[in-house]
């Protein structure tokens, strides 16, 4: 199975997110835009794994999950990855640290490592992933792109309440995230 561990964006960061792709999917072209009923921060990318291995993940981050209270998350900002050069990611995410969301990610990915899973050893970023860039991006593009990145916004803010495992299926227009079990963070539903 190809999954990930995800805070899924909640109401009403999720609707103001689900608008702003849709005014950036009229103002900048050439992008494979993510689907907007899906979006999420990303904990940890897994890949292709064995359906046991799901169930050891998911063994392993559980205590994680059920001990972290319920937090606030702003995503305020605009940017890529890489942040320079060709971006081959754009992503609305928080320009600052969210001491709760950094220990979650931490905890989830020391509890995951314990279990025998690779983990990324760069640092976390929080973002929700907005679009892939098609190669070549026009100038006109990169242009639209950031004039919206240098626009002021209010952040986008939400109670992170769970954590998600979805199931990537790979499409013809682009991936398809199903929602395959959730994890309560303490207080949450």
């Amino acid at each position: 199975m190809r999954c990930f561990l995800a805070l899924p964006l909640e109401t009403p960061a999720l609707q103001r997110a689900q608008h702003l792709l849709a005014s950036l999917q009229q103002r900048v072209p050439h992008v494979r835009w993510a689907r907007e009923e899906t979006l999420h921060v990303t904990l940890h990318f897994f890949g292709n794994i064995p359906d046991d291995d799901v169930t050891r993940a998911l063994d392993a981050v559980s205590p994680v999950t059920s001990e972290t209270p319920t937090f606030a998350v702003a995503l305020d900002e605009l940017g890529t990855f890489p942040p320079r050069g060709w971006p081959r990611v754009l992503w609305l995410g928080c320009s600052y640290d969210n001491p709760a969301l950094m220990a979650l990610a931490t905890k989830c990915q020391q509890a995951l490592a314990a279990t025998g899973f690779a983990v990324e050893n760069r640092a976390f970023k929080a973002h929700c992933t907005l679009g892939r860039p098609r190669v070549p991006w026009s100038s006109d593009a990169r242009a639209a792109w950031n004039a919206a990145v240098r626009q002021r916004r209010t952040p986008y803010r939400f109670e992170a309440k769970r954590v998600v495992l979805y199931e990537s299926h790979l499409g013809k227009g682009g991936s398809v995230y199903e929602e395959r079990r959730s994890l309560p963070l303490r207080g949450g539903s």
